[in-house]
């Protein structure tokens, strides 16, 4: 998955996947990167449909949806290119 994604924007996934209804603030102090960053990598998974972020007041709160679950569990590929 970190071949497809990124190291850090799969990093972002598994957390969000772990830590569900996360602010940005708080994503970002768990990933260890900046709040501008983690906002980045929010923004470009919740495009692919990879998560889903609801807005409580002046906060996003990210979580998986099914189709960004179901990545994180598909068994890396064993084929040799």
């Amino acid at each position: 998955m970190a071949l497809l994604l990124g190291q850090t924007r799969a990093a972002v996934l598994h957390t969000i996947a772990e830590h569900p209804g996360c602010s940005t603030k708080e994503l970002a102090a768990l990933v260890g990167i900046a709040p501008p960053s983690a906002s980045e990598h929010a923004t470009t998974l919740r495009a692919a449909q990879l998560i889903r972020t609801v807005r409580h007041r002046n906060t996003a709160l990210h979580s998986p949806t099914t189709l960004g679950i179901a990545l994180l569990n598909t068994p890396p590929s064993t084929a040799q290119v």
